[in-house]
This record gives C-alpha cells, structure tokens and sequence, in this order.
C-alpha cells in the first residue's frame, strides 16, 4: 500500500550539509530547507483534502514538519511560512559547548545523554511505581524516588486516554517534562506514563 505524505506522524527536514561542504553558505541550505518545507506542507493539505471530499475515514489532519535551521537570520522567514516547529542545530551544538565551558563535570553528563551508548528516555508505564489498587496520592518527587530505586530518573509524566491505554503521537503535546508543583500529590489512573532516563 501507497503512503502519502499526510499519514506520517512526524516529518523532518534536515539542513543540507552536501551543499555546504561544497561551498554553499547556511541561508542558501535553510532556503533549500523551507522550499521543501512549503512544497510539503501544500501536498500534506491537498492529500488530506482530497480524501476528506472522497469521504475516506482513514483521513486525519497532517502533522506540522520539523525543519532543521542552520542561521539564526531565517528565524524571521519561519513565521511568514507558518513553520510550526524548527530546529537550531548550530544554537543547540553552541549551547552544549557553552555548558561544557562553564563546568566540565556536565561534560560526562552531555556525553551521557546524546552518545548512541548508555541512557536514553523510555516511557514508563504508571504501574511500575504505583499500586493503583490502593489509590494512594503521590506527588512527582514520590515517583521521582521510586523510580531513583530502579536506577532510573524521572523527568516527567503524561497522562493518557484510559481507554487507549497507549501513548499517541498526539498526545506527546500534552506530555509534562519538569512538572511545576512536584510536591502537589495526584490520583494516579491506569494509562499515565512517567518520561524516564535508564539504560536498556
């Protein structure tokens, strides 16, 4: 079967370094960047139309593409295009960069987190922290604990549609990472999940 550009739950549209290390400048490759980005999103609407005029139930609203940015100039051509999501690749290296200057020790954080090795984020479901049998009230820092005793770090939760019991690509808007009132004791339902940093 055929699948069209509307039915993906997430596009990405990276810089083109090719043509950089060919001599092009980083206005020229975030010019190639949005040109791809506008002709997309314009077959995204006239699929997603199409089908919608033919009745088709599989029909479902496009996601917004996520397009790679490289000069921080281009930042101003993302509204008029109506760019939902962008990605400052030279801004994210430089910040990492700048964190590594300022204390060495985030250094073996860093590495941690971004090496192909090591720990990465999982999606955890409730029931590993809390017997919902009991429907006792916790707070983040009580599953931020428990989740210390399974050599894990938790940095967030989502709660999720009980009847799905799944997480959707939809639903990650929803997600809390850093939760504000970490003391603030909650009812945990069947179907959250806890965001957590382990090794697999």
């Amino acid at each position: 079967r055929e699948v069209t550009l509307d039915e993906f739950d997430s596009l990405l549209i990276l810089a083109d370094y090719v043509a950089i290390k060919e001599g092009a400048d980083m206005q020229s490759s975030d010019s190639r960047s949005l040109a791809s980005l506008l002709i997309i999103q314009d077959i995204q609407e006239a699929v997603y139309k199409e089908k919608l005029e033919k009745g088709d139930k599989s029909a479902k609203k496009p996601c917004n593409p996520i397009s790679e940015i490289l000069d921080t100039r281009t930042r101003s051509l993302l509204r008029v295009v109506d760019c939902k999501g962008y990605v400052m690749s030279n801004q994210i290296v430089s910040a990492a960069i700048a964190q590594v200057a300022e204390s060495r020790e985030m250094n073996a954080v860093l590495s941690e987190l971004l090496s192909a090795e090591g720990n990465e984020p999982y999606l955890r479901p409730i029931e590993l922290y809390v017997n919902l049998d009991k429907k006792e009230q916790l707070s983040f820092w009580d599953i931020c604990l428990r989740a210390r005793k399974r050599r894990e770090i938790a940095v967030g939760y989502c709660a999720v549609d009980e009847e799905l019991k799944v997480v959707k690509y939809e639903d990650c808007a929803d997600m809390m990472l850093n939760p504000p009132d970490k003391g603030k004791k909650r009812v945990w339902s069947r179907g959250d999940i806890v965001v957590v940093f382990a090794q697999d």
